[in-house]
């Protein structure tokens, strides 16, 4: 299977895109088409019809897109992958890591979270720690794995992340956290409101800056065509922090909204975000 998988990521990008493409034909139909009109029409209800319909269908090219992208990240060089993901304002970062400032990068799943994560990794001048998930297949778990962690950066299991960090933190510079996912119901969660809703988060985006003293900047990723984009740093907060207040989740979620809302079909609006529903006090 690993082998088929890094076959299929070595072929040309005009294949690739051409399989996308036929993919984007298929899957526009079926997958999870439910959802992401439920989601959209929730986010969005001001919106026409004919509106929510376009956004759908640019969604899913954009998913088909990450996918075949995804794969080829597996066998990319850093020269290719430096020419198709370029940095705004790195240096802002670079200086703060020069300065001995820890930091947590928080992202989102927004145009192609997984060439961001490889590509800051050769970009940076330490090594990039981020926090995954676990995959429920074992071999998949392997190959994102390694695709992930091909040009040196180190992954920590989410539900190990706490320990790792008690344990390793001086070694930890910059710290990469996807922060949009759902968490699940046994998850300790906080709320907050995003795209006219209730929305829960992981504990850890308010907690882990605080815990860590560090530095929190969001990265947003934007297309510049098909297959390039360029990432950029916006400053969110900086300690000393109220551990008492929730004062980093608001920023987070307001600068994804804005995000979403500026270009709503590079989120992943597949994912069941708000299948968690705040109790009534």
């Amino acid at each position: 299977m690993k082998f088929l998988y890094y076959l299929f990521s070595i072929l040309p990008s005009t294949i690739h895109y051409f399989i996308s493409d036929i993919l984007f034909f298929f899957i526009s139909f079926f997958y999870r088409k439910k959802v992401v009109k439920k989601n959209l029409l929730n986010s969005f209800p001001d919106l026409s019809k004919n509106k929510i319909k376009e956004i759908i269908k640019l969604f899913y090219k954009n998913l088909c897109d990450v996918f075949i992208e995804t794969i080829r990240g597996y066998s990319i060089s850093k020269k290719e992958l430096k020419s198709r993901v370029k940095y705004k304002n790195i240096e802002h970062i670079n200086n703060h890591i020069k300065n001995n400032e820890r930091l947590i990068l928080i992202t989102s799943h927004q145009c192609n979270w997984e060439w961001l994560l490889v590509s800051l990794e050769i970009n940076l001048v330490s090594n990039v720690h981020a926090i995954y998930k676990k995959l429920s297949s074992n071999i998949f778990d392997q190959i994102m794995y390694k695709g992930r962690s091909k040009f040196g950066t180190l992954l920590i299991e989410d539900r190990k992340v706490v320990k790792f960090l008690k344990n390793n933190l001086d070694s930890v510079k910059a710290l990469v956290i996807a922060a949009d996912q759902s968490p699940g119901f046994k998850n300790t969660k906080i709320w907050t409101k995003m795209l006219n809703q209730d929305t829960a988060f992981f504990q850890g985006i308010e907690l882990l800056p605080k815990i860590t003293s560090s530095i929190v900047y969001f990265m947003s990723m934007k297309r510049i065509k098909r297959g390039k984009y360029i990432i950029e740093f916006k400053h969110l907060s900086s300690p000393p922090y109220d551990k008492n207040k929730t004062e980093i989740l608001p920023l987070y979620a307001s600068t994804v909204e804005d995000l979403i809302n500026e270009r709503p079909h590079e989120w992943l609006w597949s994912h069941k975000r708000w299948k968690l529903k705040k109790a009534i006090k």
